[in-house]
């Protein structure tokens, strides 16, 4: 029984420790769409990231790669053009342009009924 039990606490010690493990290398910066509509993101400096997020979606990039964060660092500044997909039916929406986070950080695209607005965020 004392076996049996020791098994079971080795394997809760390893599936938390592999759980910290990934949490910790989990090192990106992402774009959450928190909107009604989908919108296009791209990096305005330096960096490849351009995706078409939906509603209620998120992209992410790891801030170690060259092609998301020229500069490599933790808190290199990664600046972002937020604004509505090609053919929006009702006009393009320009959110924000050449909007700045930290490259470990993280953006928000907020609102609804065409009053949108970039929320940048990162970690203390």
């Amino acid at each position: 029984m004392r076996k049996k039990i020791n098994s079971i606490f080795v394997a809760l010690v390893f599936a938390a420790l592999t759980a910290f493990l990934a949490a910790g290398s989990a090192e990106a910066f992402c774009v959450y769409n928190k909107t009604d509509i989908t919108f296009h993101v791209a990096q305005t400096r330096g960096g490849a990231f351009k995706k078409n997020i939906p509603p209620g979606g998120k992209e992410c990039c790891d801030w170690q790669t060259k092609d998301c964060n020229p500069e490599g660092k933790r808190d290199s500044i990664v600046r972002f053009y937020v604004g509505s997909e090609p053919g929006y039916l009702l006009g393009w929406i320009i959110v924000c342009n050449d909007f700045p986070i930290k490259a470990e950080g993280w953006l928000t695209i907020e609102g609804k009924d065409d009053n949108y607005k970039c929320e940048a965020h990162s970690t203390p």
